[in-house]
């Protein structure tokens, strides 16, 4: 075990070279600053003021930091996070195996499997450390754009569903909600990862990874696939935003991530099978 967690820590240190592993943590602040900005345009705010005064609430107390922090990551996290999160995923394999590295890395006493365990396991923190700073990077300018205090308003129309929450409640809701939204977006690391197993590109991996999620997500958009939505991913990754319901159902959502978990076992294994197979000396 302890040599396990010392390969780990050196795989994630090397993790930390990497210049694109940043990528996504500035691609964010950016597109936070940005959305924050406009949430404060006149057009914007109306809209909002609308939307919370006809529910009989105070706009002044609603439209706060944990809101404006709630529709930063509700708006970007899908389609950005998935961006950098398949990318990182994507190389983890690919990127080592292109550049020869592999070979080298397996002279060392080492099995496949283990080593697929620990570039897996250091993609899942990183999609949890990545989530973690969009959420709480939000949330920060969002309290220096409107300070603290007010209530957390939080909405899905696809789920139906509208909330209202004092600060102290909003904060409890917010911060369940990124842990939920992480274990989501892993998938998104697990597919990218199961790509990269293959003997493609890096890029190749990243882009297939990425045209599955999409082509995913519009058929659960688009309502042509209503009655076979058990079929689709992102009908189960799009679960996280139950836990901001009024009466959480911690049994659906228990359900749904026990089926992600399932998915993202099977990838594994699947990759590490195909790895397994490659003859990596040629």
């Amino acid at each position: 075990m302890k040599q396990f967690l010392w390969q780990w820590g050196a795989e994630l240190r090397k993790m930390l070279a990497r210049k694109r592993t940043f990528l996504g943590f500035g691609a964010f602040l950016a597109l936070e600053a940005i959305l924050l900005v406009v949430f404060q345009l006149d057009g914007v705010e109306r809209f909002f003021r609308r939307m919370i005064s006809t529910q009989g609430e105070s706009f002044d107390s609603y439209f706060s930091a944990l809101t404006l922090a709630y529709l930063v990551v509700r708006m970007a996290i899908f389609l950005l996070g998935g961006i950098y999160l398949t990318l990182v995923a994507g190389d983890v394999v690919a990127k080592e195996s292109e550049d020869g590295n592999l070979r080298l890395l397996l002279t060392r006493p080492i099995s496949r499997t283990r080593l697929l365990a620990i570039k897996f396991a250091s993609c899942l923190v990183y999609c949890f450390v990545l989530i973690q700073f969009i959420a709480w990077s939000a949330l920060l300018l969002g309290v220096i754009v409107r300070g603290w205090g007010g209530g957390l308003f939080a909405f899905a129309p696809e789920q139906e569903f509208m909330a209202f929450y004092d600060a102290r409640e909003g904060l409890w809701r917010y911060a369940l909600s990124t842990i939920t939204l992480s274990v989501s977006m892993s998938m998104a690391c697990c597919i990218a990862f199961f790509f990269s197993c293959w003997r493609i590109k890096p890029s190749a991996a990243t882009i297939t990874a990425l045209s599955y999620l999409f082509l995913d997500m519009i058929l659960r958009e688009s309502g042509f696939m209503h009655n076979y939505r058990h079929l689709l991913i992102t009908h189960y990754m799009n679960v996280w935003s139950m836990v901001l319901f009024e009466n959480i159902p911690w049994a659906v959502i228990l359900r749904h991530y026990a089926i992600l978990a399932g998915i993202g076992l099977t990838l594994f294994v699947a990759g590490a099978a195909i790895f397994e197979s490659r003859d990596l000396k040629s």
